[in-house]
């Protein structure tokens, strides 16, 4: 693999690492995003990224998890197989929306759970009309986003 292949690679590992989850995850997304393949092996991925294999498995769960990576199999092969997710940006953003609304009734939650009014209580209450207020600016936005893209990808052309 060349050089930029592989710098590329380690830069999505320090980017998802800043994103709270783990570099060895950000690199093998990375390396999903410009493997000359279609889906590559298990061990294909340990090789290329000389990772242990308790280190790709578990990493390999979260993105599944996630949605940003899926399995697939070919006929008369019994291997899994692993790519990146090709999931709409209106489901990405839909299943981030269903995150904030969850954390929404957290706070809400804690909040009325407290027996006493404290700062905490008001971060509670201020967070969950954040996150209410987010959820609402970013179907806004998606309805934006779909209106528009056609025009912003003629911009990018």
């Amino acid at each position: 693999m060349d050089e930029k292949k592989l710098q590329h690679i380690e830069e999505s590992g320090l980017l998802f690492e800043r994103f709270g989850t783990t570099r060895m995850s950000g690199r093998i997304f990375g390396y999903l995003l410009i493997c000359d393949e279609d889906a590559v092996s298990f061990d294909q991925i340990r090789e290329t990224l000389q990772a242990s294999k308790g280190s790709i498995s578990t990493n390999v769960k979260q993105l599944l998890q996630t949605g940003l990576i899926e399995q697939t199999t070919f006929p008369g092969d019994r291997k899994t197989y692993y790519r990146a997710s090709k999931i709409s940006i209106g489901n990405i953003t839909g299943s981030r929306l269903e995150l904030m609304e969850k954390f929404v009734e957290l706070f809400i939650q804690a909040q009325a759970l407290k027996n006493r009014d404290d700062d905490l209580s008001k971060w509670l209450e201020e967070t969950a009309i954040f996150y209410k207020w987010m959820e609402l600016k970013m179907e806004e936005l998606i309805e934006e986003w779909e209106s528009d893209k056609d025009e912003i990808k003629k911009r990018l052309s």
